[in-house]
């Protein structure tokens, strides 16, 4: 007798819109991630299309989660995702690694970040931190009949103030610091620009956490930062401008401004914070 057949998936409401392609590599993909027992999952769709940022170079980021551990690679999954990814590949559809969780991970995750014990510059991937929540807050859910992400993304909506005060404890005692610190202020003087490159492209990200925590945004990771700040209400004046002014000095001789402008952006920074947190302590304060 044959083998009762899977029942076919569900897509969520919410993948309605994607466009045909994405839809069909999911379905090859929860094909293949079904080839262990699950429990309880859902597959997501992450990234810069789930930002609505892609365009023809981006690929596709896929996430799966499951009651149940993925299986070290072997003979299961592994070949199969492989083969499947060569096969789109092919397709023109590039896809990316699948990040894969536990329910109990993401469960365990978010209770911490809401406790307020988040490090909201954890290092997933990118250079500069890729946290959980602000990877839930922009999925989209394409197969979920259990409303896992669902659930998960009810706790951070409207966004979650310990997470705000967490993130803004996390990246403003750094802008403070340095805003006064003799040795930043000398190699700017020597013109010192492998350490000035370094330090003012993390001070800027530092920047843009912060407006995002006053915005009550979550961080969208490494794509695309500006675009979001365009969307600010609390932010400097001509924020993208300056920014990009601050990372790209005319010349070497120009890293002095370079320092000035950044100190000016994290002193305006500062007035806007204190503006909604009066009274609050952020570390290195003057």
């Amino acid at each position: 007798m044959d083998p009762t057949p899977a029942p076919v998936p569900v897509l969520a409401p919410a993948a309605a819109e994607l466009p045909q392609a994405v839809l069909d590599a999911a379905a090859d993909a929860l094909e293949v991630f079904r080839h262990y027992d699950t429990g309880r999952h859902a597959l997501t769709l992450s990234g810069s299309m789930s930002k609505g940022t892609s365009d023809a170079l981006s690929d596709v980021d896929f996430r799966f989660y499951s009651d149940k551990p993925r299986p070290v690679p072997g003979p299961g999954w592994e070949p199969a995702w492989q083969a499947l990814r060569r096969r789109w590949d092919e397709r023109g559809v590039v896809l990316d690694e699948p990040w894969f969780r536990t329910v109990a991970e993401v469960d365990a995750s978010v209770d911490s970040w809401l406790a307020g014990d988040g490090v909201p510059d954890e290092l997933i991937w990118t250079i500069w931190g890729y946290h959980p929540l602000a990877d839930l807050a922009r999925q989209i859910a394409v197969y979920d009949e259990d409303d896992l992400v669902g659930r998960w993304r009810a706790r951070l909506e409207p966004y979650p103030d310990s997470v705000r005060v967490a993130t803004l404890r996390r990246h403003l005692p750094p802008l403070l610091y340095w805003r006064g610190d003799y040795h930043y202020r000398n190699k700017t003087r020597r013109g010192d620009l492998v350490f000035l490159a370094g330090l003012t492209t993390k001070l800027v990200h530092h920047v843009v956490q912060a407006w995002a925590a006053l915005n009550r945004a979550h961080y969208p990771g490494d794509g695309n930062n500006l675009r979001l700040v365009s969307t600010f209400s609390a932010v400097p004046a001509r924020a993208e401008e300056r920014i990009t002014r601050i990372l790209y000095p005319t010349d070497a001789a120009d890293t002095i401004g370079q320092r000035e402008r950044l100190i000016a952006l994290i002193d305006e920074t500062m007035a806007l914070v204190r503006a909604q947190f009066p009274g609050q302590e952020w570390g290195y304060d003057h």
